[in-house]
């Protein structure tokens, strides 16, 4: 098993997902308020797109993920491996969400019914980060090692980066 790559830190997975997911999740749900509020469609003609969107692209992000429920993360053997803060993960993930505000914002400017469609994208891929989250934390819980996962080369870095774990402790379960 490959040690965990000091050149490149990592940061705790539950954390992450949890950030991200309540966050798009938010911005999600934002644009189907927006939709519903600003625009000249009614409730109806703006939850149906959305729903229907946010079931599809849902369904997507569930087959898409499925690698971080089923795989198995090597234990790490890199004592000299940088562990993200809490609060950088935050900004870290605050960062990566502000490109979601700013698409549905825009999109919400452009129309009333594509921000309840894009509020169906953003709020669908959070749903399932926040799925996937309580998967992590309860197979912590079952093993009780911490999972993380290497961060990316930028704030909008996503998909398969390799899951280590570590022993779960008091300054672990504070992450």
């Amino acid at each position: 098993m490959p040690p965990i790559p000091t050149a490149r830190p990592v940061a705790r997975l539950a954390t992450e997902l949890r950030l991200s997911g309540s966050g798009q999740a938010a911005i999600g749900f934002a644009g189907l308020l927006v939709a519903v509020f600003a625009g000249d469609v009614s409730p109806a003609r703006a939850f149906v797109p959305f729903a229907v969107v946010m079931l599809l692209i849902g369904g997507l992000s569930w087959w898409s993920t499925r690698w971080m429920r089923d795989g198995r993360p090597v234990p790490a053997k890199d004592p000299a491996a940088r562990i993200e803060g809490p609060r950088d993960t935050l900004r870290r993930c605050l960062v990566g969400l502000v490109l979601a505000v700013v698409a549905v914002g825009l999109v919400g400017a452009a129309g009333a019914g594509l921000a309840a469609v894009l509020g169906g994208v953003v709020a669908a891929v959070g749903a399932v980060d926040l799925i996937n989250h309580r998967h992590v934390r309860a197979r912590e819980e079952a093993t009780g090692e911490a999972i993380y996962r290497e961060l990316g080369s930028s704030p909008f870095a996503a998909g398969r980066r390799p899951l280590y774990t570590l022993p779960l402790n008091e300054s672990t379960l504070a992450m």
